[in-house]
């Protein structure tokens, strides 16, 4: 399976429709059964959400899913589920028993979450992917597939935006960014800003370019205007300098 393939059929989508319906199969390609991707801009507005199991917010809202409120601060996935309970002790009660039941309902009882946007943003919010398998195979499972995972959630996250931009069905999400707000956005132009952030998650210059739909020398060009904004010499001070 070429994740590049998977790419090119989820930019060749037009509407919020199809582009959810090619992210499901796509998921499920991973083996991972059940998505849902929910985002809030953490006001009395009811949160932007599209998943497969809409029954997980049958008995309690999306407001209240524990990946808003303790996900969204890093970048870093976070294994979820009632399989892995014991690793979040943060949790209350209420928020245990609402994962429990979510397993009972739709059979998701492990997978793992991915932030796309962190608090902080005009939103934020992201992915959470799941699967009936037991503890220690949902982590072979992630553990084999995680950078290609990432990088699709970050491709349909950005071609969600931009549908959502197009046909301004939602007010206030920003340019046209996989990244998230951040102090250099006053720095650097929108697609510089992408494209750190591209560097940020890893990506090289090749990488990125084809993620962005444009050339290597062109993210070659973005990469040495954004470091002569931020006053850094390269790739690693930059990512550096934006992680702080």
């Amino acid at each position: 399976m070429s994740v590049w393939s998977e790419i090119e059929k989820i930019e060749s989508q037009t509407t919020l429709t199809s582009l959810w319906e090619q992210a499901q199969t796509t998921f499920q390609s991973y083996g991972f059964p059940f998505a849902i991707y929910v985002a809030t801009d953490d006001t009395e507005m009811p949160p932007f959400v599209r998943t497969n199991i809409p029954e997980v917010y049958s008995e309690n809202p999306p407001a209240d899913d524990p990946f808003l409120r303790y996900c969204c601060y890093s970048y870093e996935h976070v294994f979820t589920g009632s399989e892995f309970l014991d690793s979040h002790s943060m949790l209350t009660a209420e928020e245990r028993a609402f994962i429990v039941a979510a397993g009972e309902r739709t059979g998701y009882v492990s997978g793992l979450a991915l932030p796309m946007r962190l608090r902080g943003s005009d939103r934020f919010g992201g992915f959470i992917l799941g699967t009936r398998l037991k503890r220690r195979e949902c982590t072979v499972l992630v553990d084999a597939n995680l950078d290609n995972i990432r990088l699709l959630c970050l491709m349909i996250h950005r071609r969600l935006e931009e549908i959502l931009l197009e046909s301004d069905r939602i007010a206030g999400f920003r340019e046209r960014l996989i990244s998230p707000k951040m102090d250099a956005d006053a720095v650097l132009s929108p697609r510089q800003a992408e494209v750190m952030f591209l560097f940020a998650q890893g990506l090289s210059t090749k990488e990125a370019a084809q993620v962005c739909n444009i050339s290597p020398h062109t993210v070659s060009e973005y990469a040495k205007e954004s470091y002569r904004k931020l006053g850094v010499r390269n790739r690693v001070e930059a990512v550096l300098k934006l992680k702080h």
